[in-house]
């Protein structure tokens, strides 16, 4: 199915809205069988990140801004010339441009940076779902784990290349009129599909799947990863709780959700078979 199809399809809600109302299923799920604990490990990554110096990084931020502004040429001369209003203007435009695509790029890299720390719990968790849901059991194997581990890693720093090389693309059309308005909401929707597609990963590692395996169902359920990486997103907007919250909610969700839709094309698949 060509992806324009697929997006104006009744699949793609679908799929979409079981991304999304997975994340209800798993707040119910983690109260239900007690699994709280699992928010204090991104929360000491996140309390050691903070003192590490996130404000730091702001303070580039604000640098890198009015070195831009200064570069363009843009900086009030302090006239109220109509020269004067639009050396204003311009600056507050360009000044609110590369905070946003700064903001973008800082929330993808801390995102990422907490994932690729906490793949090894979000392996285990992802796993210990699937026992309780399914009733399979998955013996602690060390070679194992740490393949998953592994690879939970290579699978994030994959999606961050692709997600990154698009902001970048993305930027040298920003400033188009009319066809750069678009970029800042295709952005976040690129940003919300590859985070699903880290969550949907650790449930893909247990079917032995490989990664372009993986990449391929994603591509067939891209509404899934987009309604999981949107409230992962929509999560993260809560100031540092939202990153305690967020890898450990959605990962419950997505292993929800994939075990859900493995599911119903299994039940399909049954019932397309002929019958002896």
């Amino acid at each position: 199915m060509r992806f324009a199809d697929y997006i104006c399809s009744m699949a793609f809600f679908n799929d979409l809205g079981k991304g999304i109302s997975s994340h209800l299923k798993a707040f119910e799920f983690i109260g239900k069988h007690g699994l709280w604990y699992y928010f204090l490990f991104p929360a000491a990554i996140m309390a050691v990140l903070w003192v590490g110096g996130f404000w730091s990084i702001m303070s580039l931020s604000d640098w890198l801004v009015e070195e831009a502004i200064s570069w363009m040429g843009l900086e009030g001369n302090g006239s109220d010339d109509w020269l004067g209003w639009l050396q204003t203007i311009g600056s507050f435009i360009v000044g609110f441009a590369l905070k946003l695509l700064f903001l973008i790029f800082m929330t993808s890299y801390l995102k990422y940076i907490v994932l690729i720390v906490c793949s090894p719990i979000l392996a285990l968790l992802s796993e210990r779902i699937d026992e309780i849901v399914s009733g399979n059991k998955y013996p602690f194997n060390f070679p194992q784990f740490l393949h998953d581990m592994l690879r939970g890693i290579v699978v994030t720093l994959r999606n961050l290349f692709f997600e990154t090389a698009i902001i970048v693309a993305c930027m040298f059309v920003a400033w188009i009129p009319v066809i750069g308005w678009i970029t800042i909401p295709f952005l976040y929707v690129v940003a919300w599909y590859f985070m699903g597609f880290a969550m949907m990963d650790y449930t893909y590692e247990r079917q032995k799947l490989t990664i372009g395996q993986g990449a391929s169902f994603t591509r067939r359920h891209k509404g899934i990863a987009i309604g999981n990486g949107f409230i992962f997103s929509m999560i993260l907007l809560i100031p540092f709780i939202g990153i305690c919250i967020a890898p450990i909610l959605s990962v419950v969700a997505a292993t929800l959700a994939m075990i859900e839709t493995r599911t119903e094309e299994n039940n399909m698949h049954q019932q397309q078979m002929p019958r002896v």
